[in-house]
């Protein structure tokens, strides 16, 4: 797999080097290769004749638990001998190793040790400098010191490639096969921030909080996934990235299943979870009886998705609005694991999940809008209701305000007040029947103390409801109220739409 993420960057390992000058990989992959335990106290290559040394595929080596020679040859290219950028020496799998090429030691990747205690663990992709003079035409022997040690799991095949070409980054030469599927990441940060404040705001928490969860995981998976790429790490973190890898792909199916249990069954949480449960323990099965990391992400995802395929097919017979979407949905997800297979973990499971949320996210911001706007509209019929009711108190049963002016009070009834006008620290009180009188206090103290039949409508005015008969409004937004006892009362322009609404609810 290495091989096919390295193959497609090779021609392009020196960012400087001219089209004439691009140089492609010379593999080791294909050769046989001998193999020899450490002697003890042998610090130096042997002769590889002795009766213990074994030829093999380098597929079939494994320095797990290990610690021995190994000797192949490699054949450079000329255009790689007599190139000018420098070359390198390239180790991918779960190996400390030190380097021979025809007699001379290179540098090491990590140190190789007899046991645990003594080896130091090297990178998992590494890159060693090969001095050109150190090449000869043909055939160049190359000699391996490896060990394994630190493995906290046995992998079949732990070790990846071996070869040379131009020094790079061996991490930048991988993150180009992981790159198209990072541009998901983007995707599932919006989606966990923002299922996530809806789960926090809504009283429906649970299914955006399963949404956020989900995006999450996927995230998280996204970077064990292309971690190789993006970071140089020892090959002991190896098994805990394929772990992550196997954990994040499962826990994506399950969530999914989760959430689509809430969205459609209609049954109680702990009969939902309880049928979660079965899942969970058919996926554990189906993981542990999988050979290898990859089969075991792969098949415990598809596991989780046949469930869901199933339940959507299930709702969808019982026509329940949205379910053949979903069905459509969770059936792509295991159609796309069979047909690509090794490839639907390293791209497609994360395009297919990136294209879920963010039409997820457009339903749920489609159902909020929906949820705003019914709000609004009962807020509104509820408005007119108090309103009704204020105005049919006002005419059985009038509320009565208390005025405070010059050491006297006096109690007025609110249906004989037309309007209350600000005047300074006084306000000016218009009645009925044409008469004004001025009191102490202002508007905003006033206006918490009157029925709702009262609305303000100027800075400077608020007016009785009961006696508008007429609102206009000029161009630049500025309007006036015609009172039935022939007053007018400014309208500020920041307020007219909402006195427009008010006295239409009236």
């Amino acid at each position: 797999m290495l091989r096919l993420l390295l193959l497609p960057l090779a021609l392009l390992a020196s960012p400087l080097a001219g089209p004439a000058q691009a140089q492609s990989f010379q593999w080791i992959d294909d050769r046989p290769v001998t193999v020899c335990p450490v002697a003890a106290g042998e610090t130096q290559p042997p002769d590889f004749t002795g009766a213990e040394c074994q030829e093999m595929p380098l597929g079939q080596v494994d320095p797990q638990g290990e610690h021995f020679w190994m000797r192949t040859s490699i054949t450079p290219s000329e255009a790689l001998r007599q190139g000018l950028s420098p070359l390198g020496f390239y180790i991918s799998g779960k190996a400390s190793s030190r380097v021979w090429i025809n007699g001379h030691e290179l540098e090491s990747n990590g140190t190789p040790g007899v046991d645990r205690d003594r080896e130091v663990a090297g990178l998992m992709d590494a890159v060693l400098y090969v001095p050109r003079e150190i090449l000869v035409t043909g055939e160049n022997t190359v000699v391996l010191e490896m060990s394994g040690h630190h493995s906290l799991i046995h992998l079949h095949a732990p070790m990846h490639t071996l070869g040379m070409a131009q020094y790079t980054n061996p991490t930048l030469l991988i993150l180009g096969a992981y790159w198209p599927s990072l541009i998901t990441f983007g995707v599932f940060i919006l989606a966990l921030v923002f299922f996530g404040v809806v789960a926090l705001r809504e009283e429906k928490w649970e299914g955006p909080f399963l949404l956020a969860l989900l995006a999450a995981v996927a995230g998280c998976q996204l970077f064990a996934e292309s971690a190789r790429g993006l970071i140089y790490y020892a090959y002991s973190l190896h098994d805990y990235r394929l772990i992550g890898i196997a954990t994040g792909a499962v826990l994506a199916g399950l969530l999914l299943v989760a959430w689509l249990l809430q969205r459609f069954s209609g049954l109680s949480a702990a009969q939902r979870y309880l049928r979660l449960g079965g899942v969970v323990l058919a996926c554990l099965v189906i993981v542990q009886l999988s050979p290898g990391f990859d089969a075991k992400a792969g098949y415990g995802f598809m596991t989780a998705a046949l469930f869901a395929t199933a339940w959507c097919g299930l709702w969808s017979w019982q026509k329940k609005p949205g379910a053949l979407t979903y069905l459509a949905i969770s059936g792509g997800f295991s159609l796309l694991l069979l047909l690509f297979q090794g490839e639907f973990l390293d791209f497609y499971f994360f395009y297919a999940f990136a294209g879920l949320l963010l039409f997820l996210i457009q339903q749920q911001a489609a159902e909020l809008v929906r949820t705003r706007r019914e709000k609004r509209a009962e807020a509104v019929r509820a408005d007119k209701l108090e309103l009704a009711l204020a105005q049919a108190r006002q005419r059985t049963a009038p509320e009565q305000i208390q005025l405070v002016s010059s050491g006297r009070v006096d109690y007025l009834a609110t249906d004989t007040i037309t309007q209350f006008k600000g005047a300074g620290d006084y306000v000016e009180v218009h009645l009925e029947g044409g008469k004004t009188a001025l009191y102490n206090g202002g508007l905003s103290a006033l206006e918490s103390d009157l029925p709702p039949t009262f609305l303000r409508v100027h800075r400077s005015h608020i007016v009785n409801t009961a006696f508008v008969s007429a609102l206009e409004r000029d161009a630049s937004g500025i309007g006036r109220l015609l009172l039935s006892n022939g007053q007018e009362v400014p309208v500020s322009r920041r307020i007219m739409p909402k006195v427009r609404s008010a006295l239409a609810e009236g």
